[in-house]
């Protein structure tokens, strides 16, 4: 548990590396019987959702609060400043909560994951199940109210993960995955049903920030500017930020950055008073084996073979 500096004061930082203790980036429990203490301000670097099955909270994110009552669900995205504590001046039964935890990378086609190294892990990852929540903070929705057959669906598909995650029996990982797909799955339309329009208000709202961020990319494609300085300059989310910019380009900000990258280094492997190395440095790489990958992966060949073949074509 680490501390990060908020616009109004320290607040602890919950660290996935810390929380998660078994094989999967998850973690699920229940708070009950008088257990519920609340919890201090803090952050952390993961999802969480939390459902209130038996009585009343106060739920304080980034300085707005809400009441919660029985059969809420709320989803807190990464990095929000948040705070959850008893309502103490309600009389009545005992509060219930359960919590669910989880990277968002955990929602991909891989069940095995690293904490300590998540580049090696599947990058294949399908924002859909998580786009609702993946907001800024002031668009980050203070709890969904589920009554009739969806609460009774969602009460169950939360039962059903915390069986698995303490008896941790032949394949709980796939049970708990599979559950907390169709939870996300379910609640992602609930929310659509009833926010569908400021939903789209959100995204056209962000696509003008996001064409000034692609603006001052093409413009400044071999500089160091990273998903959190573009981010930064759309005033976003690194998670939102990426879900909206590959909606607009079709491509992720690497994917996006690299393509300009490499075509402006085709074009420079015409001048042959520049070495493979200099063109790496110039069109922004800072590594030449890295260059040559992804030159490779855009191409088909490396560098020096597409030099090759470019002087050969001169030499006719």
């Amino acid at each position: 548990m680490k501390f990060m500096q908020n616009k109004h004061f320290n607040v602890y930082v919950n660290k996935a590396s810390e929380i998660f203790k078994k094989s999967i980036p998850f973690k699920i429990y229940n708070l009950k019987d008088g257990n519920f203490t609340g919890t201090n301000v803090h952050t952390h670097d993961y999802m969480q959702i939390w459902y209130v099955k038996k009585g009343c909270i106060k739920h304080t994110v980034e300085g707005k609060s809400n009441i919660l009552v029985k059969g809420t669900i709320f989803i807190i995205p990464p990095f929000a400043v948040h705070k959850v504590e008893p309502v103490d001046d309600i009389e009545g039964e005992d509060v219930n909560i359960i919590g669910c935890e989880f990277v968002t990378d955990f929602i991909n086609e891989s069940i095995i994951y690293n904490l300590d190294d998540p580049s090696i892990n599947s990058s294949l990852f399908d924002f859909a199940y998580l786009e609702p929540f993946l907001v800024s903070t002031e668009d980050i929705k203070p709890g969904l109210l589920l009554t009739g057959n969806v609460q009774s669906k969602v009460e169950a598909l939360l039962e059903d993960m915390l069986y698995e995650f303490t008896n941790e029996e032949k394949y709980y990982e796939i049970h708990i995955k599979a559950d907390l797909l169709k939870l996300l799955a379910i609640i992602s339309r609930e929310y659509e049903k009833k926010d569908n329009e400021k939903g789209l208000q959100v995204f056209y709202r962000y696509r003008d920030a996001i064409n000034n961020t692609i603006k001052h990319i093409d413009e400044n494609y071999n500089m160091d500017f990273n998903l959190e300085d573009a981010s930064r300059m759309a005033m976003m989310s690194p998670a939102y930020f990426s879900f909206i910019f590959k909606q607009i380009t079709g491509k992720t900000f690497v994917e996006y950055k690299n393509t300009l990258r490499i075509a402006k280094a085709i074009d420079l492997m015409k001048d042959p008073n520049l070495s493979i190395t200099d063109i790496c440095y110039t069109v922004g790489f800072n590594d030449t084996a890295y260059f040559s990958k992804i030159f490779k992966k855009h191409t088909g060949i490396s560098p020096s073979q597409y030099r090759k073949l470019f002087q050969k074509s001169e030499a006719f």
